[in-house]
């Protein structure tokens, strides 16, 4: 088998320069702020919304970066069948066991993503769901 070199030494010029007047104009520097400010007030709006309406069986992580949010559930609920109630629910996440490097019992995981939607529509789809994992609740504990 013979493997195929890539000619391909480096970013096209054009590409590099418009790196350069993005830098030396400023305006990634005010960019990385403005994100900032917007992500860190998506961040609090699922923080709060998942204090407001998640069950206390339920934790989660307080990121001071990033653009995600990791919750552990109880470890008897599935985050596959949790997944499969808040898509009834127009709402969706990522299951945890995407994200563990080795197999086992690690469905009780979910990773939540503030980075796309506004504050309004977070809230609403923490708020829904909260029902799915509620259900879920009360299906394994009834």
């Amino acid at each position: 088998m013979q493997l195929k070199q890539s000619t391909d030494l480096h970013t096209s010029s054009f590409t590099q320069h418009v790196a350069y007047e993005v830098v030396r104009e400023g305006f990634l520097e005010q960019h990385v702020k403005f994100i900032r400010s917007l992500y860190r007030e998506r961040r609090d709006v699922m923080l709060g919304a998942l204090q407001d309406f998640f069950p206390a069986e339920v934790k989660w992580t307080r990121p001071e970066g990033g653009l995600f949010l990791w919750v552990t559930l109880p470890q008897s609920l599935d985050s596959h069948e949790i997944l499969e109630a808040a898509v009834a629910q127009n709402v969706a996440f990522v299951p945890g066991n995407s994200f563990y490097a080795s197999p086992g019992k690690i469905d009780h995981h979910m990773r939540l993503n503030f980075s796309n939607a506004c504050p309004e529509l977070i809230r609403e789809g923490i708020k829904r769901l909260a029902l799915a994992v509620e259900s879920q609740l009360l299906t394994t504990y009834a």
